[in-house]
């Protein structure tokens, strides 16, 4: 900072030795060294309406409701997912008692259908090797019996009459075995036709009937067989996987109403310290309300990830924050002193240290600079609260007496090097090379080229005649 004005300064300025000291202006706002964001991170729930909320720039006390939010929905929907809980472990717990069942059974369904497939072969193989043979010689044989049967009965009565024909003279007792021995011809008759008849019906029907039965059997067993060894395995591969998918799902929900539950314990807003409530976030040297202020609100809805609010702990120093170009960056590092003038009170000087200084630019280009106060009282009248606006200097060198000139008064050269117009006593203007030095706030020092009392001529006001 140069601290003293020229004698002359319209368009023409003398050069005189005065202290020089190089500073470095700034315009920051006043912040609190710790401020706690607030902002809702929530995994499933959307719906974040407010009901009720603390002013901007509101006291609170620890475990005091910062924003009230309307959960009528969100407790209606954990209700459902309780009992849909229930109701899902209940359904999952019968799906995995059937695989266990299906695990055991389905082996002792296999080997139960590959048996009853032999047996059925073995009995169809018993059936035409020997059965069915035995069962037609059986009838054809029943039949030659009759036959017989009633050739004998026949033969005997006919020798019994011939016996008492001869004797002229039959008895009584005689013609008893005479009744007898017709009735048993009568017999041997009727049983060589149902003979007869159930031989026809044997050969012709009930043995040929039995014969597709035992083919079809087979058949049936075979089918079955051959349908159990593909549908039992394949049965039991799908049950697997039906409860594999319940389990996955089922740890699906556990975990959405997991994050349910989580969402509206994140729904109970209470500040965590006594303090202050700024709407908005205050982080990285800057306080960003315009987001938070759209929804900051009563019937607002809470944005996801936004912050809604900080609170500032009531022991929070504060401090300035401010950022810088480039330039000005590189001349600053940590401990220098200056001074900020709030902008409520633009005469007011209040000491500041360097604190901070970033070594990476923001994403705007700036450099984050951090100035603690100092810690002396503030002067009557003012008040300082975050949020506030401060500009300032800081000094980074401090030249003692030098001769120093307008920086727009130099000229640079083709070949890098300076020159100022020179007005001399008679009036005439000439260049003159000059080496220089510090510069700051639009002045800069003249190390060599120049004396004290010379008029240097400003290039953007005519010189005076």
């Amino acid at each position: 900072m140069f601290l003293a004005l020229p004698a002359a300064y319209g368009g023409e300025f003398k050069v005189e030795k005065k202290p020089f000291k190089s500073t470095v202006g700034f315009e920051g706002s006043f912040l609190p060294a710790e401020a706690l964001v607030i902002k809702v991170d929530p995994k499933v729930w959307t719906d974040f309406t407010i009901q009720e909320l603390v002013a901007q720039g509101g006291a609170v006390k620890k475990g005091d409701p910062i924003v009230v939010l309307d959960t009528e929905g969100i407790d209606r929907q954990l209700a459902d997912d309780a009992d849909a809980t229930i109701a899902r472990k209940m359904a999952l717990k019968g799906s995995e008692l059937e695989l266990a069942n299906l695990e055991k059974t389905t082996p002792w369904r296999l080997e139960a259908a590959e048996v009853a497939y032999k047996r059925a072969r073995d009995d169809h193989q018993y059936f035409v090797e020997v059965s069915r043979p035995l069962q037609e010689e059986s009838a054809e044989r029943s039949l030659q019996s009759a036959e017989r049967y009633l050739e004998s009965a026949t033969e005997e009565l006919n020798q019994l009459l011939k016996m008492y024909k001869e004797d002229d003279l039959t008895e009584e007792t005689e013609e008893i075995i005479l009744k007898r021995q017709r009735y048993s011809v009568e017999s041997a008759e009727f049983r060589l036709r149902s003979a007869k008849l159930s031989t026809k019906r044997a050969l012709e029907v009930t043995i040929p009937r039995s014969a597709v039965d035992q083919e079809q059997a087979l058949k049936d067993a075979e089918v079955a067989w051959k349908t159990a060894r593909e549908s039992l395995p394949a049965a039991l591969q799908q049950k697997r996987l039906d409860i594999k998918k319940l389990q996955v799902a089922d740890k699906r929900a556990d975990a959405n109403s997991k994050d349910l539950q989580a969402d509206r314990d994140q729904m109970e807003i209470r500040a965590s310290a006594n303090g202050t409530i700024y709407y908005g976030e205050m982080a990285n040297g800057r306080w960003n309300p315009v987001s938070a202020a759209k929804f900051m609100k009563v019937g607002g809805k809470i944005l996801p990830r936004v912050a809604l609010a900080s609170l500032i702990p009531s022991n929070a120093k504060l401090h300035l924050d401010a950022f810088v170009d480039e330039s000005a960056a590189a001349k600053l590092k940590k401990g220098l002193k200056g001074y900020v003038a709030p902008v409520s009170s633009p005469r007011s000087r209040l000491s500041v240290e360097l604190g901070k200084v970033a070594t990476h630019p923001a994403v705007d280009g700036k450099y984050h600079i951090q100035l603690t106060l100092s810690g002396e009282e503030l002067p009557d009248g003012l008040s300082l609260v975050p949020g506030m606006k401060g500009k300032g200097k800081i000094t980074i060198g401090d030249e003692g007496d030098s001769l120093a000139v307008p920086s727009k008064a130099l000229k640079e050269e083709e070949d890098g090097t300076y020159t100022v117009k020179v007005k001399s006593a008679d009036g005439q203007e000439s260049s003159t090379p000059v080496t220089v030095g510090a510069e700051s706030n639009g002045m800069i020092v003249v190390l060599s080229g120049l004396q004290e009392g010379q008029i240097v001529i400003t290039p953007d006001e005519p010189s005076s005649k």
